[in-house]
């Protein structure tokens, strides 16, 4: 049975409001995670979440009224859900674009930051993608101003229209590659510069699912498929476009949790951009005496990547030795528990 567009808009809104209620957990926990923390939150992490609430809860109420009006409002008329699916123009659906193109520039925005904090607020690193940033904006007016030129009747897979489509999914694509791959590259090179420390390494994957996480590529896949549903002329296209934007608030929630928990990279409010690690190393090691009410050592070492600063705090546990002569002597020895945290200056 072929797929056609009311089908494919059904289909999309039930796959929509599947994701709207997973969203809706992420997005609690979310707002949980920046409410409870010790330090206020990052301006950039409350605006993106608050932000995208807003777009996809009006993107998913706008959806659901097409529907009931698609299939309820003109129940007389055979074959009334494809002329109303077939007509661009109307508000609803000049809203809904809207909302989309809004989800989606504040995940670009966001996503560009994230990448310009996580290098270090490096100017350099984040031009390219910045520019790709306003052409998304310009060609995203573009695409909402075309929409409501749309004639009923018109190939929205053929025309002026799809173009834009293909081109706005396309620079969307294009950025949010350039910043996965640069979020994820830096992050790795953090991972592997403080494995040495860790007392197992660890397997690939535990390394391998913050960096998806964290890099956001979840969306870049999506968009992935969007471009090839929309370049084929399918109808499945309409699935996937319905869905997304709480797919957007899954995975960019997903890592507003993590920088706000501190166990990401990312966070604007750490001092000179530093990076820090979510990896904590702890280990024994045996000493001479010391005494406990001084003060910790500090070791800088000169890791690549950037300098790693270890911090020693020193916890003094008192017993007595085997050795023969610190048992009649009441000396007792000092042992240390240390914890390591490493921060990319």
């Amino acid at each position: 049975m072929a797929l056609s567009t009311p089908k494919a808009e059904l289909v999309g809104v039930f796959m929509e409001s599947l994701a709207y209620g997973i969203y809706l957990m992420v997005f609690s926990q979310c707002m949980s995670v920046l409410r409870n923390r010790q330090s206020r939150p990052s301006d950039y992490l409350v605006g993106t979440a608050i932000s995208l609430f807003i777009f996809i809860t009006a993107h998913v109420a706008v959806d659901i009224l097409r529907n009931i009006q698609a299939f309820t409002t003109d129940e007389a008329e055979p074959n009334y859900p494809i002329i109303y699916y077939g007509t661009f123009d109307t508000w609803q659906n000049i809203l809904k674009t809207s909302l989309y193109v809004a989800v989606t520039l504040v995940s670009d925005a966001f996503i560009l930051y994230r990448s310009f904090i996580v290098w270090g607020r490096s100017y350099l690193i984040s031009v390219f993608p910045f520019l790709l940033f306003i052409a998304d904006i310009v060609i995203g007016v573009l695409l909402v101003y075309t929409l409501s030129r749309v004639v009923p009747g018109e190939n929205v897979f053929a025309d002026a229209l799809s173009v834009r489509v293909k081109i706005f999914y396309s620079n969307t694509l294009a950025m949010n590659v350039v910043c996965t791959s640069l979020i994820a590259f830096k992050i790795s090179k953090i991972q592997k510069a403080i494995t040495p420390f860790a007392k197992s390494g660890g397997d690939q994957v535990s390394r391998l699912v913050p960096i998806i996480v964290e890099s956001g590529s979840v969306y870049s896949a999506f968009l992935v498929v969007m471009i090839g549903t929309c370049a084929s002329g399918s109808p499945a296209m309409f699935i996937v476009l319905n869905s997304i934007s709480p797919i957007i608030g899954i995975v960019f929630s997903s890592v507003i949790v993590r920088v706000g928990l501190g166990v990401s990279h990312g966070d604007s409010h750490r001092a000179n951009g530093t990076i820090s690690s979510s990896r904590n190393v702890q280990w024994m090691t045996r000493v001479g005496p010391r005494l406990p009410n001084s003060e910790p050592p500090i070791y800088a070492a000169p890791f690549p990547y950037g300098g790693v600063q270890v911090s020693l705090q020193q916890t003094v546990h008192t017993h007595a030795d085997t050795l023969p002569d610190d048992i009649e002597n009441g000396i007792s020895s000092s042992h240390t528990k240390g914890s390591f945290s490493a921060l990319s200056v």
